[in-house]
């Protein structure tokens, strides 16, 4: 993680600093820094947006819509993002986030209450 934002503050950015940006904003979020938290999580996404790296966009909801944005948000407003993750990492054959994000909203499922579908 600290290889990533190094290469990232000396190189500049690209499709990959997403990535290591969410996986900071989870990070600052176990430190208890749940500002800073918030404001990596953010900028991570507009990354995403902005690089069109769909090849991370499950580990980046991952990192941020199970963790960091369940601090500021409802569990049941994470759901439309990790489903969304889940069906973009199957599409793009990164099974292991695909999953990760399917979990974690079945997860919060049963957190908030819901039936327990798929």
């Amino acid at each position: 993680l600290t290889q990533m934002l190094q290469l990232t503050l000396q190189h500049g950015i690209c499709d990959e600093s997403c990535t290591a940006l969410a996986d900071a904003s989870f990070l600052l979020l176990q430190l208890k820094d749940v500002d800073g938290s918030k404001h990596l999580a953010e900028l991570a996404l507009i990354l995403l947006e902005k690089l069109q790296a769909n090849k991370y966009l499950p580990r980046v909801y991952s990192s941020i819509y199970a963790g960091v944005f369940c601090w500021y948000n409802h569990l049941k407003q994470s759901e439309k993002w990790l489903w969304q993750g889940y069906q973009e990492g199957l599409l793009i054959g990164d099974i292991e986030f695909a999953f990760v994000n399917a979990i974690n909203s079945l997860q919060n499922r049963f957190l908030y209450g819901a039936q327990l579908t798929l």
